[in-house]
């Protein structure tokens, strides 16, 4: 009698075994998140290059220090708009560190002040959202205190944009 009883414990535990191995290997460890959740795979959150954050925010201490948000947040975008031109490197980092654009972008400008906004134009530009300047607005300049925008090099009161 006891030993019947020990075969059955140890079937038992062979069976939670199976049972076990079973799970493991129809939901792998990559996978185990989406088997809990229906077989669904969940979107991960695209983050941007901490590289690119980080030259945006720079450019935009440099270019803005002083200036309303609005234009603040303008010259981020007028670098988004410029990295998906034809006319520009296709790349933040071409955008940013090609020759004779960006005067007041430094690689020692305090990047932290201006971080989340960096970010945060970099994802809804990859979102496909429109941001507050009209296309075409590729170059801006400003006093320290405010910064326009225009859709020519030469600077023209027609061509000027004040967002």
């Amino acid at each position: 009698m006891n030993h019947n009883r020990i075969v059955r414990g140890l079937v038992w535990i062979l069976v939670i075994v199976l049972v076990v191995l079973c799970v493991i290997l129809a939901c792998p460890p990559v996978r185990a998140a989406e088997c809990r959740l229906g077989g669904k795979p969940q979107p991960t959150p695209w983050e941007p290059d901490p590289a690119d954050v980080d030259l945006v925010s720079r450019t935009i201490w440099g270019e803005t220090r002083g200036c309303p948000v609005e234009e603040q947040e303008g010259v981020g975008w007028c670098i988004v708009l410029r990295k998906n031109s034809p006319q520009f490197p296709d790349t933040i980092e071409g955008v940013v560190l090609q020759p004779y654009q960006w005067r007041g972008y430094s690689p020692n400008n305090p990047e932290e002040p201006f971080h989340d906004m960096a970010r945060a134009i970099l994802i809804a530009d990859h979102n496909g959202e429109p941001g507050p300047l009209p296309d075409g607005m590729f170059w801006c300049s400003g006093d320290g205190k405010h910064q326009t925008f225009r859709t020519t090099w030469l600077i023209t009161e027609e061509t000027r944009y004040y967002p």
